[in-house]
C-alpha cells in the first residue's frame, strides 16, 4: 500500500485502538487510513479482501493491522486492527465511524480558491467524493464507474438517486419498478432496507406521520446528474441541506422542507427565494420557535409575530451551524 503524498483531512479522526470505519463507495474510507498513517511510528499490515492473490496472514511484529473490503472469512488478529467496510457493521469491542461524502466546510478546505460562491457552484456540480478533485474534468466519467461499483439492483438505485426529494412510499416505488422488471415485494423491500442500513439513501418521515409518503436522499447528490435529464436544483439542494444537518431526527411537514422537532426549527429550503416568495411560504407555518429560509445566495431581513424568521445564503447558513 503506497500513501499518497498529500492528504486532505477529514473532519473524522483515527486514533491507535480496535476502530471499524463504514461506509458508502468512494466517501473516503481508506484514505482516512492514509492520513492517520502518514504520523505512525509502528509496522502495519495492509490487506485488501477483494484482492485475490493469497493473503499473507503472518502478523509477527506488526503493531497494526488494516483489513479493507474485510469479509469475515478470516478471524480478527488480536493486535490493534483497523476494518474498512462498505456494510455498516457493528463489532464487539471495536469503535466504529461512520464516513460520509465531503461535508461543504470539508469541500471548502480540499478546494483552492477562496471564493465561497465559486467553491459551491464547484460543490453543486462535483458532489461530495474527496476523490473528485483528481476527477474533475473526468467527473460524470468517474460517477458513472462509482454507481455502477455500487453492489445492488441498478434499476432500484436509478431509481432512488433520481428522484432524491420526491415523495413516495415505498409500496408506489415497488409499482413503479415492477413494470419495468421482474422484482418480488420483498426483494425489493429487502434491497432497500441495505440501502438505508448502508447509507446509500436516507429516508426522511413526515412528522407525526409514519405512513404517510416519504422523502429520500442520495449519500451523494450528484449522481443524479448522470442518471437523469430531469434536472431540479430544488432537489439537489434539499440533499445537500439534509446531508448537511448531519442528525438522525429530520422530518418533513407540509409546510416546511425539514423539521427537527427537538429544536421546534423549521427549514425551508428556496434556492431562489425573494421577499415575496419567502412571506406566502411562512404564511402556513406554525409550531415553531424558528424558521430557516436557505437559499443559494439572497439574504434578507422578514419579521413573523409568532416565530423567529432568518433568511440565509447557504455557505453562511452552514458556516453558522
Amino acid at each position: 500500500m503506497v500513501i499518497p503524498k498529500k492528504i486532505n483531512e477529514r473532519k473524522a479522526k483515527l486514533s491507535f485502538k480496535n476502530t471499524i470505519i463504514t461506509g458508502p463507495k468512494r466517501v473516503g474510507k481508506t484514505f482516512l487510513v492514509f492520513n492517520f498513517l502518514k504520523n505512525f511510528k509502528g509496522k502495519y499490515k495492509y490487506i485488501d479482501f477483494e484482492d485475490y492473490r493469497e493473503k499473507n496472514l503472518e502478523f509477527e511484529d506488526v503493531d497494526l493491522v488494516i483489513y479493507d473490503n474485510y469479509d469475515f472469512s478470516v478471524p480478527i488478529p488480536p493486535i490493534t486492527t483497523f476494518i474498512i467496510s462498505q456494510n455498516n457493521l457493528d463489532i464487539e469491542g471495536f469503535e466504529k465511524i461512520e464516513l460520509k461524502g465531503l461535508d461543504f466546510e470539508e469541500f471548502f478546505a480540499f478546494e483552492s480558491t477562496t471564493n465561497i460562491n465559486q467553491c459551491f457552484d464547484k460543490f453543486l456540480r462535483l458532489g461530495n467524493f474527496p476523490r473528485i478533485f483528481q476527477e474533475e474534468y473526468y467527473r460524470d466519467e468517474y460517477l458513472r464507474e462509482t454507481f455502477e461499483l455500487l453492489p445492488y439492483n441498478k434499476k432500484i438505485l436509478r431509481f432512488f438517486f433520481s428522484h432524491i426529494g420526491e415523495k413516495f412510499t415505498l409500496y408506489q416505488i415497488y409499482q413503479i419498478l415492477k413494470k419495468d422488471m421482474k422484482l418480488s415485494k420483498d426483494s425489493f423491500y429487502k434491497i432497500t432496507n441495505e440501502l438505508l442500513k448502508n447509507r446509500i439513501i436516507y429516508e426522511v418521515n413526515k412528522f407525526d406521520s409514519p405512513k404517510s409518503p416519504k422523502k429520500f436522499y442520495s449519500y451523494n447528490f450528484a449522481f443524479k446528474n448522470i442518471l437523469t435529464n430531469r434536472k431540479n436544483i430544488q432537489y439537489t439542494f434539499e440533499n445537500i441541506i439534509f446531508l448537511e444537518l448531519n442528525r438522525d431526527e429530520v422530518y418533513y411537514k407540509d409546510t416546511l422542507t425539514f423539521y427537527l422537532p427537538q429544536e421546534e426549527r423549521g427549514i425551508l429550503v428556496l434556492p431562489f427565494a425573494d421577499e415575496e416568495v419567502a412571506k406566502e411560504k411562512l404564511k402556513k407555518v406554525t409550531d415553531v420557535k424558528k424558521v430557516d429560509i436557505i437559499t443559494i445566495s439572497n439574504e434578507f431581513e422578514l419579521k413573523h409575530k409568532d416565530f423567529e424568521v432568518e433568511v440565509i445564503p447557504f455557505w453562511r447558513w452552514r458556516f453558522a451551524e
